[in-house]
């Protein structure tokens, strides 16, 4: 089995397979069924955003029915889950007394679902080490099946943004985000051995970064080269390892774009000039000339800095309470430029400020943007608590990394309150929070 190819003495994935399927097995049948239904979300989310969508929140559900019979609360003195109560609350106000009270207030109810659910992965379903390792064993499987899924789809029907299976923009997000953990683990163990584990690990690093490529995601590609080369340097690198594994990444990526020119110049000139910042208002876009017929370069406002921008020109409207959770798609339109000319650039209206930062700064005020910001704050510590406590795994040591990198400011970010996104991004951080479990009293026991 593959498994004992990609297995070290620091995470053994066949033992830990074995042993795992054993303990959940002599779970409540209750507590087995539920951890069955855990462990499938690899494969529920290669279908839709429903399901998917329906799982995670029924999972959040069932743990709160759950805690109540059995009075179970102490997880909820947690401080990074207490600052996303803070900042759902805060959200519902925000969209009470907004401009569009009941669309932004079910926006923001529905918000709590995902924290929820993290809560619920962490205390109850993945406080075993060898039933998260099973996890991460799913994770393989479905971002391999995600892997050749999408390169049929280059070969079948090429195009510059790959949509299978979903028939929309976002598979990206299964390989980059939702894969994350995994990715970084990979990377951890392909750079620090010079054993079968090591280039098995690697090989499948590259392919999911070739994958990423192939998807035309530019920021998800970024999130995921950045987070796995931070991954590598922080868990046992050989810097031989490390060089080469990253020359050869490179390689392919160059090789990509050499045989596929429209995904280098999206890779490459064009992401260059759509980074957003008050420094570039401006993108290059083509377009055809009837005259000379044939495609000339055209100025025009950067749409990434613009959604920046209106973003950040309704916070500055109402600072202290914000437009409400999701209503700066609503309320865009509205915004007058000379308000505030001394914000370069133009706004650009779409579904949200593309920021998790900007849109909490407008959606919810400044009290909802420190809240927010301390929450992310909150779970990097939570997960780097798990490195302390057990530096030796790649599991626990490279855990921070995945909220590191997933709430790193500047970048860009799907809706903060959206639906599909914030599925694929708790479902990464919701693995990498359990791997801490110094939470409880008794740590002892949660470590079996």
């Amino acid at each position: 089995m593959i498994l004992k190819y990609i297995s070290i003495p620091e995470l053994n994935f066949s033992s830990s397979w074995k042993t795992g399927w054993a303990k959940v097995n002599q779970l409540s049948k209750f507590d087995k069924y539920m951890t069955i239904v855990w462990l499938l979300g690899p494969f529920i989310f290669l279908i839709e955003r429903s399901p998917a969508d329906i799982w995670l929140t029924l999972i959040g559900f069932i743990f709160l029915i759950r805690c109540s019979i059995k009075v179970e609360w102490s997880w909820i003195h947690q401080t990074w889950f207490k600052l996303a109560l803070v900042l759902w609350i805060i959200g519902l106000f925000s969209g009470l007394t907004g401009p569009d009270p009941y669309f932004s207030f079910t926006q923001g109810f529905a918000w709590i679902r995902f924290p929820l659910f993290a809560m619920a992965t962490q205390v109850w379903l993945a406080k075993d080490r060898d039933i998260r390792i099973i996890m991460l064993v799913s994770m393989l499987v479905g971002m391999l099946i995600m892997s050749g899924i999408l390169i049929s789809e280059t070969i079948i029907e090429p195009k510059l943004r790959l949509t299978w299976p979903y028939d929309d923009l976002v598979p990206g997000a299964y390989v980059t985000k939702f894969s994350l953990p995994l990715f970084c683990i990979l990377i951890a163990i392909a750079v620090s051995r010079k054993t079968s584990a090591g280039i098995f690990s690697g090989i499948i690093g590259m392919l999911s970064i070739i994958v990423s490529v192939l998807t035309g995601e530019r920021s998800n590609f970024v999130v995921r080269a950045c987070g796995g080369m931070f991954a590598g340097l922080i868990w046992k690198p050989k810097a031989l390892l490390y060089l080469f594994l990253l020359i050869i990444e490179i390689i392919a990526v160059l090789i990509i774009a050499w045989l596929r020119p429209d995904l280098g110049n999206r890779f490459g000139k064009e992401f260059v000039e759509n980074i957003p910042g008050p420094w570039n208002t401006e993108m290059t876009i083509k377009t055809f000339n009837k005259k000379t017929e044939k495609l000339e370069d055209k100025k025009t406002s950067n749409a990434y800095w613009g959604a920046w921008r209106s973003g950040i020109q309704q916070a500055l409207i109402t600072p202290i309470k914000g437009i409400g959770p999701s209503g700066t798609r609503n309320t865009c339109q509205n915004l007058k430029k000379e308000d505030f000319e001394w914000l370069p650039g133009k706004n650009y209206c779409g579904n949200h400020p593309h920021n998790f930062y900007v849109q909490l700064f407008a959606e919810t005020g400044i009290f909802g943007f420190i809240i927010g910001t301390l929450m992310f704050g909150s779970i990097i510590l939570t997960c780097y608590k798990a490195r302390k406590i057990d530096p030796n795994c790649p599991m626990h040591a490279t855990a921070f990394v995945v909220p590191f990198a997933l709430f790193f400011p500047i970048q860009q970010f799907g809706s903060f309150y959206g639906q599909w996104g914030n599925l694929f991004i708790w479902f990464a951080i919701a693995f990498a929070i359990a791997q801490y479990q110094g939470w409880r009293k008794t740590s002892s026991s949660s470590e079996k």
